[in-house]
C-alpha cells in the first residue's frame, strides 16, 4: 500500500499539470486493485490535489518574478511609466493653458 501511494508522490514536478479527475482515476485504480483502502485513497486524492494546487502556485509566482525581474533589466516602458507620464504632461499643459490666458489678459 505504501508502495503505491509512494509511486503516486513520485509524479514530481508534472504534478502541477494533474488534472482532478486523472488523480480520481489514478487513485480508484488503487482501490480497485486492493492497493489501499477508500478511506485512504480520498485522503490520497486530497494530498495530491494540495500539492498541485501548491505547485502551480509557486510555478506561477516564479514565473511572474521572473517575468518583473527581466522586465526591469530591459528597461522596459511599463504601464506605470505611462501613467507618470501622462500625470506630467497634463500638469504641463494646465501650466501651459495659465500661460495663455496671462499673455490674453496681457495683450488685450
Amino acid at each position: 500500500m505504501k508502495e503505491s501511494v509512494r509511486k503516486l508522490g513520485l509524479i514530481g514536478a508534472g504534478l502541477w499539470a494533474m488534472t482532478e479527475e486523472r488523480v480520481n482515476e489514478l487513485v480508484k485504480d488503487l482501490v480497485d486493485k486492493g492497493d489501499i483502502s477508500k478511506e485512504e485513497g480520498k485522503k490520497v486524492v486530497q494530498d495530491v490535489l494540495e500539492e498541485s494546487r501548491k505547485q502551480r502556485f509557486d510555478l506561477e509566482k516564479k514565473i511572474s518574478d521572473k517575468m518583473q525581474e527581466t522586465i526591469s533589466k530591459a528597461d522596459v516602458f511599463t504601464r506605470k511609466d505611462m501613467h507618470e507620464l501622462e500625470s506630467r504632461l497634463e500638469i504641463l499643459e494646465e501650466e501651459l493653458q495659465k500661460i495663455k490666458n496671462k499673455e490674453k489678459m496681457f495683450f488685450k
